[in-house]
Formats: structure tokens, C-alpha cells, sequence
């Protein structure tokens, strides 16, 4: 007698490719019988003797177990027969156990699991424990990885895409990992090799991936909460164990990861353009092996991290976490497995977990060498080279800070800053501030220099941040976090100059830091000025002074220290530059007056005059060629010193203009406009002196100007003398003896303002309007006080009386007041030839 066993499971392959191309799609079943002898009394499930065991599921292509997930005994009349459940990768490992193995029963069985799932299965095979390897033989091992490299695939693009430019990753299995919104975007399908690789990791991460990796229980014997290993180590080592057999296939295996530089031979496109073009299959080669390479560096991660873990527990946690702060403990408390594997808070977790790790090993005076080394050679990549020495480094300041006497001290404090200066790179600027803190504490000022401005150096080996702030610190600019990072660094050697100000700021310890880093020149700098200390920037003779005072933002201040620095260093000229650029400026946040300008203006003419001079005296012991060259110097200094001569005597008459608005009042915001900027001659008259009847300063605008115009300056003249003699408050013609004196003063020689024969005749005809208070020679007494020399006065006069004289010889009607006025003029010539031969005889006496 016999009974048959009908076994019914899901057709899971079926059921997924089903539901991807329609989400309702109807389930499929396997089924399968076996023959027993006997009649069947009873049947029951084999629990498994491991209580670890994965627990049985109806997917079985989610298994990574070497065994089968489920085994039945059948009790019948003949006895007990056990039947094992056949998964599909079961189903695989006895078809590639045939000694006839046909390439249709292969890509039989690729249709019907796909080929992402036989990939994944090839992987469960290859990578199984070292008992199930032992049951199977070489040629399942090697057709196995046959099919991975001969049935695996190649990453191609979706036949749906245009090819264009740009790529989307998809990883297959009717879903993408990529970018696929962009629906114009040509999107490379992965290879099945791949995507086999990925559901194989997954699926071994499955069952530690979303679990804390490390709780706080409670300690009832002292009621507080103690950190654990969140998982079992036994899970650890199991998920471990696969990973490292994984690994080893894919070092053994090279060419699985291709070169993203060198890929696989590409075949050349054909004419008609039917295959796509090698630069579209060089991209889709790049895009999987850079996958790939992501995926074997979180498979390789995922190993140190189980072993740090693993570690932790052997080191005894809750121990180790004691010195842990409360609130430190609670953010660490919890944090799943995949964050401490897969992001920045896992690393920053695993950095403090190690910190503890060696505190606690250190209070119990163990040497963090026997740490470091642990370490370092089971997780590499979470404590490299440089955790090793900063840590050292960190033990170095602590056996300073116990030393007693100084000489240990410095040498225990010079060790760890060799350590430090070699990893500065590898530093943090919390870090960098946080040793600078402890070598401040043990008084090793210079070492808080030379630790902070490596850090600055090594971090950015490229100079990218003084580009930054060259280019004017754009927003948005990648730049800007180097350039950060780099100013975080200086604020420690900064912070330590602002608290040690009395010890250490003075130009000695300035001219002792580094000078070779510009940025931080600059920063430091910036900071002296803010705080009153420009003096010092003299004393040390700062390498980037000249370009720093040069840069934007430019301000007053600096401004005005550029040209004293010029100054200090003999650059007349160059200080002479400056100082007019000054005086010309427009900007409004310098907030120069006017009379600040005339200053500029008058010292950037000293100081050409005294370059010119400096020049013109070391020609004669330089070369032919030298000479030549300070000629050329010297020409383009004479230029700029008549250009400031001139801009000076434009200046002065745009201080009188504001003079005389202020006196006038109610011209105020008219006074202040002309604190903003110097004007131009024909500015001046026509926005203020004419429209004002501002008489005296146009007179000074048509000087400075060399305008001839008769009319107009007559028209002037006779207006300003008029004024004064009609003014009742004043004294008459000695009144206007006083202004002509005083305008004189400032206008001759100039014919264009101060026309001799014209202003005589004016005063001539005032004379003879008041009869009773003139006095023989009063025109030419107003003139030669007016700075006019007698000779001018003498031919001015002269010229009036020959004129007057032919006038009243040609015009009988008006002969009697030309007579009078010929009379008036010999007069006056014969007063002023007295005066004359007075002072040439008081001249000749002295």
C-alpha cells in the first residue's frame, strides 16, 4: 500500500511579475506529490532545532538561509517519512546538479523567475555557509557563477526612452531607484547580475537592518538605565558572516565590478544605426559599475559596523557608557542599525561610542595603543590611521595636563601636536577648537597657531576659499563651506590674542605667527582694526599689508592706512595716488567733507613733489636704461602733480561757493552737496555760483578756468563795486578800495578775471560819482594793495588816459567830461609815479 502527499505553495515568482504588469492580478499556485509507502496516520511540521532560524514564510525567494525553511514528518504504517519544502533556489541548486546540464533548462527556468531573481539565487548558492559549500559540488558552484557572468546581463536603456543626453538609473523588477520623473530622460535599466546583488543584500540586512542598534535598560540593582547591544550578537554574526563570504566571491572576482574608466570591449555602432552608440553604452557601463561600487561599500561598511558593535559588547557597554553624558546617551540610545551603517549621524554615533571606548579603557590605565590597534584592524574604516593619532594625541594633553614640571610639560604638549599637524586634515573645526582650548590651558600659545592654521591649510589644499573671497563671497558659491571652515580654524588663534591681549598682543608674538597663509593674514587684520590696533600692522611689517589695504571692501580707514603705509615704506608717489583717489572719491560711506578733500589734495602734491625729488636724485648713479625709466616715472608724476594743482584750485573755489551759501543761510542742503564730491568749474557756475549770484566766486570760477569773456566779467565787476559803494553800512570808495584789494589779492594776473584796464576804469568812474571822498591817487593806492605791481598800475592808468585822451579829441559834444577825466587820470598818474619812486627808494635803502 501507498499514499500520495500533495504539496501546494505559492508561485511567488508568478505572483510578483503578475502584479507588477496589474496590481489585481490573480494568484498562481505550485503543486507537487510524492509517494510514501504506507497509509499516513499523522503529518506534522519539523520545528527547527535552532531557535535563531528564520521563521517560515510564504515567500520563499526572500530566503538567504543554506537550509530549507520548512521540513514535514509523515507518520504512516511503514514508518516515518520526512519531506522537505523545495524553494526555488532548492530548485536551482538541483538543476545545476545535473550532469547534463542543457542551456534550455537554464533559460527555462531564467523565464520563469526572472532574471534578477536566478541572480539572486546564484548569490545564496555562492555565498553559502561553509557546510552547505561542503554538500554541494564544484560544478554547482561554477555554473552558479556561469550564470552571473554569461546569463547576468548587461545595463541597457529602456526601449520606452528616447536616447538623449542625461540618465535616470532604474533598478529593475518593474521599479527604479533613479530620478523617473523626468519622463524624456532615457533611463538605464541595470543588469540582472546587478539587481541580484541588491536583492541579495537587502535581504540578508533584512533582518537587523531596521532594529536599534543600541537600548538603555534599566540596572535594578542600582536603578539606572544602562546602555546594551540593541541586537543579538548571534544575528550580528550570522548577517556578518554572509556579508564576508560575499565580499570574498566579489574580490575573488574582479571583473564583476567593472572599470568605470576601462570598461568591457564596446562593438562599433553599425551603419544603420540599429545598436546603440559607444558613448551611450560607456554610460550605461559607468552607471552600474558606479552602483555597484556603492553597493560594496555598504556591504563593507555593514561588516565594521557589526564588528564595532560586536566589540562594544566584548569591551562590556553599559560600562562604557557611563561615561557617556545623559543627554549624549540619550541621542545615542535607540539609534537604528541602518542610521549607525548608512548616515552622518550613525558616523558621528560611532565616533562618540569609540571616544567612550577609550576613556573607559584609559581609566582603567590601559594603553590606547592595544585599543587603537583593535581597532584598527576590525573596523578599518570607522577608526582609520588618523583616529589612531588624534587619540594618541588627546592622551598626550592629558598626561601634560598631570605633569608637574614644565620641561615634561612642553614635551608631552610638542608630541601631541606632531600627531595633530599630521591628521589636521582629518579635523573638524570643533575639534581644532576644542585642542586649541586644551594647549591655551597648558600654555602652549604657539601651538594653538601653528595647530589651527595647519588645519586651515590642509583642509583646503587648493586655496579655494581666498578665491572665494577674492571673487566678493558670491551666495550660493560650493566654495563658501571651505571658506567657513578656514575662518572657524583662525578664530582660535584670534579668540586667544583677544583673551591674552596683555601677554601676547604686542608686535613681537605678531610677527612670530605664520605669514604664509593670506587668508589668515587678512582675517587677522580685520580684526586689529576693529579693534584699534592699525599701530601694530606698522610694527610687523605684515607681508600682505599693501594688498590687503588695497582689496574691496575698501573703507576710510584703510584707505588712509594704505597711504601712511606708503609713506613708512618711501613710496611718496604711490601714497600721492592715494591720497588723490581719496579726494576725487564719491562714495558716500567714506563720508568725506571738503575740506578733508583739500587736505587730501594738498598732501598728495606734497608728497609728488618729494617723489619727483627722490627720482631726480638717484639718476645719477643708475644705469642708462634705469634713467630712462625714472624719466618715464618722473613724467607721469609732473602729470599728476599739475592735474592735482589744478583740481586743488577748483577745490578752494568750491569751499569759498560753500562758505558763502552757509553765510547766507537757508543753502544748507545746497553746503552739504558739495561735501559729497568735487565738481567741475562748469558745474559750480552753473548749478550754484550763477544761479545764486554768488558775483565772487564766479570770478574765481572764470580764473580757475581761464574763460575770456569781456562782457560778462564787466558785467561782474561793476556789479560787486556797485553793491559795495550803494551799500549804505559801508564806507563808500573805501569800501570798495577794500574789495578790489581782496579780490585782487586772489585773482591777478589772471586777464580773465582781473582785467586791469577795466577794473581802473570802473574805479575811475565810482571816483568822480563821489567827488567829496576821493583822494589823489586812491586808484592807484587800491591797486597796488591789490598785490598789482606799480608798472601794471602805471600802463593801466596810462592806457585809460590815451584812450580818453583820443576820445575827446574825435567827440567835440562830449569833449568837457572827457577833458575832466584826462585831468582826473594825470592826477592820479602823477600821485601813483610819486608813490612809485617812494617804494623803489625804500627798496633800494633796504
Amino acid at each position: 500500500d501507498h499514499d500520495s502527499i500533495v504539496g501546494v505553495a505559492p508561485a511567488c515568482a508568478q505572483i510578483l511579475a503578475r502584479t507588477a504588469r496589474q496590481p489585481r492580478a490573480t494568484l498562481a499556485e505550485h503543486a507537487s506529490s510524492a509517494r510514501v509507502e504506507g497509509r499516513t496516520w499523522a503529518i506534522a511540521e519539523i520545528e527547527p532545532a535552532d531557535s535563531q532560524a528564520p521563521a517560515a514564510g510564504l515567500n520563499d525567494l526572500v530566503s538567504v538561509s543554506s537550509a530549507p525553511t520548512r521540513a514535514f514528518a509523515v507518520l504512516t504504517n511503514a514508518g516515518v517519512s520526512i519531506l522537505e519544502k523545495q524553494r526555488p533556489v532548492d530548485m536551482l541548486r538541483a538543476l545545476l546538479a545535473r550532469p547534463a546540464l542543457q542551456d534550455a533548462q537554464l533559460k527555462e527556468f531564467i523565464a520563469a523567475y526572472g532574471l534578477d531573481e536566478t541572480c539572486a539565487m546564484c548569490f545564496t548558492i555562492l555565498c553559502a555557509d561553509d557546510y552547505a559549500l561542503h554538500a554541494m559540488s564544484m560544478q554547482v558552484l561554477n555554473a552558479a557563477r556561469r550564470i552571473l557572468f554569461e546569463y547576468g546581463g548587461v545595463p541597457r536603456i529602456a526601449e520606452a526612452a528616447p536616447a538623449a543626453s542625461g540618465f535616470a538609473i532604474s533598478g529593475g523588477g518593474g521599479g527604479g531607484v533613479g530620478d523617473l520623473a523626468a519622463a524624456h530622460r532615457p533611463v538605464v535599466l541595470l543588469s540582472g547580475r546587478h539587481n541580484g546583488l541588491a536583492m541579495y543584500l537587502a535581504r540578508t540586512l533584512q533582518s537587523v537592518w531596521a532594529k536599534p542598534a543600541t537600548v538603555s535598560k534599566p540596572d535594578h540593582r542600582v536603578s539606572v538605565l544602562r546602555m546594551h547591544v540593541g541586537i543579538p550578537t548571534s544575528d550580528l554574526f550570522d548577517v556578518q558572516e554572509r556579508l564576508r563570504r560575499l565580499q570574498h566571491f566579489i574580490s575573488n572576482n574582479q571583473r564583476f565590478v567593472p572599470d568605470q574608466l576601462n570598461q568591457m570591449p564596446l562593438q562599433q555602432q553599425p551603419a544603420d544605426n540599429s545598436r546603440p552608440s559607444a558613448d551611450v553604452v560607456a554610460t550605461c557601463w559607468q552607471t552600474e559599475a558606479s552602483s555597484l561600487g556603492s553597493l560594496y561599500d555598504l556591504m563593507v561598511r555593514t561588516i565594521e559596523v557589526i564588528s564595532f558593535l560586536c566589540l562594544l559588547a566584548d569591551f562590556n557597554l553599559p560600562v562604557i557608557g557611563e561615561s557617556i553624558s545623559e543627554d549624549q546617551r540619550k541621542l545615542l540610545s535607540g539609534i537604528p542599525f541602518s542610521q549607525l551603517v548608512a548616515s552622518e549621524t550613525g558616523r558621528v554615533a560611532c565616533k562618540e561610542l569609540i571616544l567612550a571606548l577609550i576613556n573607559s579603557q584609559l581609566k582603567q590605565h590601559v594603553s590606547i595603543d592595544s585599543v587603537s590597534d583593535v581597532l584598527s584592524k576590525r573596523c578599518s574604516s570607522i577608526f582609520s590611521a588618523s583616529d589612531v593619532a588624534l587619540y594618541k594625541a588627546l592622551e598626550y594633553l592629558k598626561l601634560a595636563a598631570e605633569a608637574e614640571e614644565g620641561a615634561e610639560v612642553a614635551t608631552l604638549a610638542s608630541e601631541a601636536l606632531a600627531l595633530l599637524t599630521g591628521i589636521a586634515a582629518t579635523l573638524s573645526a570643533k575639534q581644532v577648537h576644542d585642542i586649541s582650548d586644551q594647549f591655551e590651558a597648558l600654555g602652549q600659545y604657539a601651538a594653538v597657531a601653528t595647530l589651527s592654521l595647519a588645519c586651515a591649510s590642509e583642509s583646503d589644499p587648493n586655496n579655494e576659499a581666498l578665491a572665494f573671497w577674492n571673487d566678493g563671497a558670491p551666495e550660493n558659491d560650493p566654495r563658501e563651506a571651505i571658506y567657513r571652515k578656514r575662518m572657524d580654524c583662525y578664530k582660535c588663534v584670534i579668540e586667544l590674542l583677544d583673551k591674552r591681549r596683555a601677554s601676547i598682543l604686542n608686535a613681537k608674538s605678531l610677527s612670530q605667527l605664520p605669514n604664509n597663509d593670506a587668508l589668515f593674514q587678512f582675517a587677522l587684520y580685520d580684526w586689529l582694526l576693529a579693534n584699534d590696533q592699525s599701530a601694530l600692522l606698522f610694527q610687523i611689517r605684515a607681508p600682505y599689508i599693501e594688498k590687503y589695504l588695497a582689496l574691496e571692501p575698501r573703507t576710510l580707514e584703510k584707505c588712509d592706512m594704505l597711504w601712511h603705509f606708503y609713506i613708512h615704506e618711501n613710496q611718496f608717489g604711490k601714497a600721492s595716488v592715494v591720497q588723490r583717489e581719496l579726494a576725487c572719491s564719491s562714495r558716500e560711506d567714506f563720508d568725506i567733507d571738503l575740506a578733508r578733500r583739500i587736505e587730501y589734495l594738498s598732501l598728495s602734491i606734497s608728497n609728488g613733489k618729494i617723489a619727483i625729488d627722490m627720482v631726480r636724485g638717484g639718476q645719477t648713479r643708475r644705469m642708462a636704461r634705469e634713467v630712462s625709466e625714472e624719466e618715464e616715472e618722473i613724467n607721469e608724476l609732473a602729470t599728476l602733480l599739475r592735474e592735482n594743482e589744478d583740481q586743488l584750485e577748483i577745490a578752494q573755489v568750491q569751499l569759498e561757493i560753500q562758505q558763502q551759501l552757509r553765510a547766507l543761510g537757508g543753502h544748507e542742503t545746497a553746503a552739504r552737496a558739495l561735501d559729497r564730491r568735487l565738481f567741475t568749474v562748469s558745474e559750480l557756475y552753473d548749478r550754484f555760483a550763477e544761479p545764486l549770484r554768488l558775483w565772487d566766486a564766479m570770478l574765481l570760477i572764470l580764473k580757475a578756468s581761464n574763460h575770456d569773456d569781456a562782457q560778462m566779467v564787466e558785467e561782474i565787476w561793476f556789479t560787486i563795486l556797485r553793491t559795495v559803494l550803494d551799500d549804505s553800512q559801508r564806507t563808500g570808495l573805501m569800501a570798495v578800495a577794500s574789495k578790489v584789494s581782496q579780490l585782487g589779492s586772489r585773482l591777478y594776473p589772471s586777464a580773465a578775471a582781473f582785467p586791469l584796464p577795466l577794473i581802473a576804469g570802473i574805479l575811475v568812474e565810482l571816483s568822480q560819482e563821489r567827488p567829496d571822498e576821493y583822494q589823489p591817487g586812491y586808484i592807484g593806492d587800491t591797486l597796488v594793495h591789490a598785490n598789482v605791481p606799480h608798472w601794471a598800475v602805471f600802463e593801466a592808468l596810462n592806457m585809460l588816459y590815451v584812450k580818453t585822451a583820443t576820445a575827446s579829441s574825435s567827440a567835440s559834444s562830449s569833449s568837457q567830461d572827457s577833458v575832466r577825466v584826462a585831468e582826473f587820470l594825470v592826477r592820479e598818474i602823477s600821485a601813483l609815479t610819486t608813490a612809485w619812486m617812494d617804494s623803489a627808494q625804500c627798496d633800494n635803502s633796504s
